[in-house]
């Protein structure tokens, strides 16, 4: 995966329902930031934002469970609560009290719920492009399907680069042109991984609820600084629901990048780069 030889080999850390690849860069005794991926990606999506938070804080990549480098799942019937208690189980291993946590897309609302339901273990969220409080019509058949035992695996391996490069840049804002050796890598990631991704992603995404409410009530009154940054032009996950995380969580920050499709952290790499930095420094 395009990125990886730059942060190493990292390593696997065995929890109960999944075991997690993980990446370690920057100072040992830094403070702790941990940067969860979307679906489809994996740790190395941060690959030129990690560096520069790198220079201060021990900064923690997470592969999700069937993504990356991380192993299939051995449970099944994942839900977004089951994902974030995974997380805190993690931050125990790493010894990691109360990471700033910093998530895209998936991971994003993964690093919302993590907070709404464990505010203790949570000391800062940065949350980029999270579609929990609201998205654009997302293909939920093509979801069911990859997530299929049989069927998926093999929708998965057949799956045309130039559909998946025709769908990668759409999700893009209008005028970026994503880096072809990383469409190529996620495709490869795809066509081998793609119904494990979808068994996670899938069930996580159904735990926001039909009209994209479940967390709603958990996030209310959060008392976690929160920092949000969205995507002016993102077709998938709009400026709106930036809005929604802004209304339910009293005192955050939301920053809407010009241009930016769905994924910021590779769009707009130092604009998200300095925001977090600057986000961080707050607290020091």
């Amino acid at each position: 995966m395009i990125g990886a030889r730059a942060l190493g080999e990292g390593r696997v850390v065995g929890l109960g329902d999944a075991d997690v690849h993980v990446y370690e860069v920057g100072p040992a005794d830094g403070p702790p930031v941990v940067l969860l991926h979307g679906f489809l990606t994996s740790a190395t999506t941060w690959r030129d934002v990690h560096p520069v938070l790198a220079e201060r804080h021990r900064v923690v990549l997470v592969d999700l469970p069937g993504c990356g480098r991380s192993p299939a799942p051995r449970a099944r019937g994942w839900t977004a609560a089951r994902a974030a208690d995974l997380l805190v189980e993690l931050f125990d291993a790493l010894g990691l009290d109360a990471p700033v946590v910093v998530g895209s897309q998936m991971g994003g609302s993964l690093a919302a719920w993590l907070a709404a339901r464990h505010p203790h273990r949570v000391s800062r969220l940065v949350v980029l492009a999270a579609g929990a409080l609201g998205e654009g019509a997302a293909n939920l058949g093509l979801y069911r399907a990859l997530a299929r035992p049989v069927l998926g695996p093999a929708l998965a391996r057949l799956f045309p680069y130039r559909v998946f490069a025709a769908k990668w840049a759409a999700a893009h804002g209008p005028d970026h042109r994503p880096d072809p050796a990383a469409v190529r890598a996620y495709h490869r990631q795809f066509r081998a991984r793609g119904a494990e991704m979808a068994r996670f992603a899938l069930g996580v995404r159904l735990s926001y609820g039909e009209s994209f409410d479940a967390l709603a009530g958990p996030l209310e009154g959060l008392d976690v600084p929160t920092l949000l940054l969205f995507g002016a032009a993102d077709r998938l996950v709009p400026p709106s629901t930036g809005h929604r995380f802004a209304e339910l969580v009293p005192g955050s920050r939301l920053v809407l990048l010009p241009g930016c499709g769905d994924f910021p952290q590779e769009e707009a790499a130092a604009a998200v780069a300095a925001s977090v930095t600057g986000f961080l420094a707050e607290a020091a």
